[in-house]
């Protein structure tokens, strides 16, 4: 009878090593499912996550990410179901489990090398949770690739695997298409929760920055909103490209007005450690260009993740504003618009403002809709 070439050959570091690994994918697979689903279909206003470590280490930049899922499937099912996999190596112990588990890791292995450059080059970030999965993962890779003698696999042992995998990814596609009907019933519930919240009002002045203009005084418009923001933060990029498709179907409706809140020591004396280390200087660069803000806005947030002084500098120099840019006023003008954060006790970003009502986070564009339907209702406008 063959011999297994891990379990029996395996001393007790190894074995350890071997479930720490494997739990820990399983474990890190299922927190990342659950944040996915929190961020993705939220059943109200209360914000789900605040998993903002730095500008680099970040959940939500690959939970907005188009890779995210495949067909609306979490991609973290399948490095779960891996992990679940590799658990019941325990139970079958021998060479052609072994073979064909290390197949499924080698695949996982290259998923993973994959998203991690993915995540640094084209987000420009990493999820932490994600990380780890990928440390772990691969840990468990090449303890496996050294001592698991290659020369195929087990056809039946492949099926089964493949088999659970797709079961589950049918499990989580069942879970998405549940959560999508229940976003779309939700609109009483929102609805109540947004009307309960406390009216905050309106900043005390208007800000010259504005991303729509329906009316030239800004309580003029039905719907109003004051987004504080961030340029360096993943998650205000994905609620800007929101707002710049729903400003175009709610046109002659909506104001939106802008207000920095950078997550940068450098400006924001209300962040004691470094986090958005790029944020001030792109804020300084915005704020010299009001007339084009929706144009610089939306430039700035395309290129997040080639965040530089550099990239500043050469947009400072092309738009002719580098000694606003560099100015003693131009910081003073963000200090003031910074302050105007603290009435609405601004924490994280992004945070808005709706016709008073304060909302913390992103929430999917048809739940922002069915509240702009209801402002409007309510205005009779």
């Amino acid at each position: 009878m063959e011999e297994t070439n891990f379990f029996k050959k395996a001393n007790t570091t190894q074995h350890l090593i071997y479930s720490v690994c494997a739990l820990a994918m399983i474990a890190l697979g299922i927190y990342l499912t659950n944040h996915y689903y929190a961020v993705k279909f939220p059943e109200g206003l209360t914000p789900t996550s605040m998993c903002d470590i730095n500008s680099y280490f970040n959940c939500d930049i690959a939970t907005h990410s188009k890779l995210s899922n495949i067909a609306g499937i979490p991609i973290s099912i399948f490095g779960m179901m891996i992990g679940f996999i590799a658990m019941f190596g325990y139970m079958f112990q021998n060479p052609r489990f072994e073979k064909t588990l290390t197949l499924f890791l080698t695949v996982n292995f290259i998923g993973c090398v994959s998203l991690f450059l993915y995540s640094l080059i084209a987000l420009g970030g990493l999820c932490p949770f994600c990380f780890l999965y990928y440390v772990f993962s691969s840990a468990l890779f090449f303890l496996l690739f050294k001592r698991c003698k290659w020369g195929g696999f087990d056809p039946l042992y492949f099926l089964s695997f493949g088999v659970i995998i797709l079961i589950a990814a049918g499990i989580s596609f069942s879970v998405t298409n549940s959560k999508m009907e229940k976003i779309s019933k939700i609109a009483p519930s929102l609805i109540g929760q947004f009307n309960n919240l406390k009216d905050l009002g309106a900043p005390s002045f208007e800000s010259e920055y504005r991303l729509a203009s329906a009316t030239e005084k800004f309580e003029d418009a039905p719907i109003q909103i004051t987004k504080f923001s961030d340029f360096e933060c993943p998650a205000c990029k994905a609620l800007s490209e929101q707002f710049h498709s729903i400003m175009k179907e709610y046109k002659g409706k909506i104001n939106i007005q802008y207000f920095f809140f950078p997550l940068d020591h450098n400006c924001n004396p209300a962040i004691q450690r470094p986090l958005h280390v790029n944020a001030c200087n792109a804020t300084y660069l915005s704020v010299c260009l009001p007339e084009k803000f929706p144009v610089i806005e939306k430039e700035l947030f395309d290129n997040q993740a080639n965040f530089s002084k550099e990239l500043f500098l050469k947009i400072a120099k092309r738009e002719g504003v580098l000694e606003c840019f560099e100015s003693k006023e131009t910081k003073d003008k963000v200090a003031k618009y910074l302050g105007e954060a603290k009435p609405f006790n601004v924490s994280s970003t992004p945070t808005f403002i709706l016709n008073g009502k304060k909302i913390e986070g992103v929430l999917p564009t048809n739940q922002i809709k069915i509240l702009l339907d209801e402002v409007l209702r309510a205005s009779n406008k």
